[in-house]
């Protein structure tokens, strides 16, 4: 009788864990699906422009030499 119990519960053992990854596997897939998108950074200094807030060249003046 001994016999007949160990594999079921060894094979039930097995498909519970089985199932729990796959579940897992499930809800990070859609977790990283459903994330926010960062958003777009805007800094035009690199390319010979301004930022948006400071506007070009609103520091001192230079000095006359």
């Amino acid at each position: 009788m001994l016999k007949r119990i160990i594999p079921v519960v060894v094979a039930g053992l097995a498909l519970w864990q089985w199932t729990a990854m796959r579940r897992q596997s499930q809800v990070e897939r859609q977790r990283k699906i459903s994330l926010p998108k960062a958003p777009a950074v805007t800094s035009w200094e690199g390319e010979g422009g301004a930022l948006p807030v400071t506007g070009s060249q609103l520091g001192p003046d230079p000095a006359p030499r």
